[in-house]
């Protein structure tokens, strides 16, 4: 015992950087050593700076981005799947956002990955396992919808046929 390095079971300060042939070389950084997709030190800095911490939103982003189309696309047919957002719940809602954002990181992952870029294989496991966690807590099952026409609505359509 006594021959141990005593700083052995210390926990490093920094994950250690993967050898250059490694096939996740390259998706480290100085930042917390994982990839940095945009400018964290900045973000970070923005967020302490601020009198008022301004959380940003789905809502608040350019919709013309094809990442936000295609996530509020998948949203909107596992909405619809579900039955309709008219008959979710807040909490259902937002496990859909949860997931479809994961989607399309993991998306995002994978396209790199199928391009020759190097992907860190275990976010994105952690991130698909992430979002299915999301869809379990909501089901996979699609519901149904009560589409039988009221009388009001049948009646309407007689006396007025387009």
């Amino acid at each position: 015992m006594d021959d141990q390095d005593p700083d052995q079971d210390a926990p490093s300060e920094a994950p250690e950087k993967p050898p250059e042939s490694s096939p996740v070389a390259g998706v480290y950084n100085d930042v917390g050593g994982v990839c940095n997709q945009g400018n964290l030190k900045r973000d970070l800095a923005q967020y302490s700076a601020d009198e008022k911490c301004r959380l940003l939103t789905l809502e608040g982003l350019d919709r013309r981005s094809m990442a936000y189309r295609e996530t509020k696309q998948l949203a909107t047919e596992i909405e619809s799947d579900l039955g309709g957002a008219e008959h979710l719940s807040a909490m259902e809602r937002q496990m859909i956002q949860h997931g479809a954002v994961l989607g399309a990181i993991a998306q995002d992952m994978e396209t790199k990955y199928l391009l020759g870029r190097r992907v860190d294989l275990v976010v994105l496991c952690r991130v698909l396992n992430a979002q299915r966690r999301a869809f379990d807590a909501i089901g996979y099952r699609r519901r149904q919808r009560d589409v039988t026409p009221t009388l009001e609505s049948f009646l309407t359509k007689i006396k007025d046929p387009e």
